[in-house]
């Protein structure tokens, strides 16, 4: 509307412009409200959304921290057991060296051909 229309009206009509007018106001200020309201919210998800990636790469690095920690916990597992396979392998080994000489110490008692001696010596033990 232009001036001289405004001067035109009555006192009512002017009166009733200005209670829209203050509806449309107090509409836009509660608009206003909302979309502010709306736009922290989305702020806080922002920002819990950086959280949210901060957390996942804290536990990332914890995962291949106990990764890391598991491998070489296997690897001296591992380690550990061959060295015992080892020893109770030369244990074993030896063993069986020991064994071997005996047998073959007896086997040259068995094969020895006898001496002169050795059979008037039976002869006067077994009487």
């Amino acid at each position: 509307m232009t001036d001289k229309e405004f001067k035109k009206l009555r006192r009512a009509d002017l009166i009733e412009i200005l209670y829209e007018y203050q509806k449309r106001e107090k509409a836009m200020q509660e608009e206003i409200a909302a979309l502010r309201a709306e736009l922290e919210s989305r702020d806080l998800k922002l920002k819990d959304a950086g959280s949210i990636a901060e957390a996942v790469v804290k536990l990332n690095a914890l995962f291949e921290t106990a990764q890391k920690t598991a491998d070489d916990y296997v690897e001296q597992v591992k380690r550990v057991s061959c060295e015992a396979i080892r020893e109770a392998a030369r244990k074993e080994a030896a063993e069986i060296v020991r064994r071997a000489k005996e047998q073959a110490e007896a086997l040259k008692k068995e094969a020895a051909p006898e001496t002169p001696d050795a059979p008037a010596e039976a002869k006067e033990s077994s009487k």
